[in-house]
This record gives structure tokens, C-alpha cells and sequence, in this order.
């Protein structure tokens, strides 16, 4: 399912940065040739995970201090499943979790959307 995240989809920060704030915020790098961050979370109602995921994009173009830099692509929320049984990939993710996502997305989003000199300090996760 994808999400709605008008203030982090298609941000452009360097990686190092990128890399940094979400690992703060409780996000994991995911394997692969692109760097993509994913975030388990659990509901205690249900006894289910799903994954927040934050794909990123390397730009091409270093910055003025020739540091790699990624561009968010658009967040998406998944069901995490170890089994898999006929129909249970198309479960619906509750309200909830959804909330949830999309709060953790906005305020990433504020943190990432600001300006490169407004970077000093770090975000810290609650």
C-alpha cells in the first residue's frame, strides 16, 4: 500500500544524512543494489507486523563536497508474512497502522525537507 508523503517523497539530501536521521528514527537499511530503509511495526491488537518502507535512489550528481546523494522515492506500508496462505497477501493494513506510518512519514519529512544549513543538529527518536 502505497503512502501518501508530500513533504519526503522526492527529497534530494546526501546519503550520509539520509542514512543517519532514519537509523535514529528506528529504520534498518535494506540489502540490495539501491539504498532502501524499511521500519518493522508491530500491532499488539492483531499479533501482526508490517514493514514501513522508504525506497531511495542515488542521484549521480555529489554534492559540493563530493558526498553521494539519494532521492526518496514514495513510502510504502506491507504486511510482513512468513507464511503464505491463499488470499492472506491482499489482508487490509488497519486504520491504525496506517496512522501510524503516515505520522512517522510526516515527521521524517520535516526533518529531511529542511535546507542543508539548517542541519546541525539531529533529530532524536521518542
Amino acid at each position: 500500500m502505497r503512502l501518501k508523503s508530500k513533504n519526503l517523497t522526492g527529497v534530494v539530501q546526501p546519503l550520509a544524512y539520509v542514512d543517519k536521521m532514519l537509523r535514529q528514527q528506528g529504520f534498518s537499511p535494506s540489502g540490495g543494489d539501491t539504498p532502501s530503509y524499511h521500519l518493522v511495526i508491530y500491532d499488539s491488537a492483531t499479533s501482526s507486523s508490517y514493514f514501513l518502507r522508504i525506497p531511495a535512489t542515488i542521484t549521480g550528481k555529489p554534492t559540493d563536497t563530493g558526498e553521494l546523494t539519494v532521492r526518496l522515492g514514495r513510502p510504502y506500508l506491507e504486511a510482513k508474512m512468513y507464511l503464505h496462505t491463499p488470499g492472506e497477501e491482499f489482508l487490509a493494513i488497519p486504520k491504525e497502522i496506517r496512522e501510524a506510518a503516515e505520522h512517522k512519514l510526516a515527521e521524517i519529512g520535516d526533518y529531511l525537507s529542511r535546507p542543508t544549513s539548517a542541519k546541525g543538529s539531529f533529530p532524536h527518536s521518542h
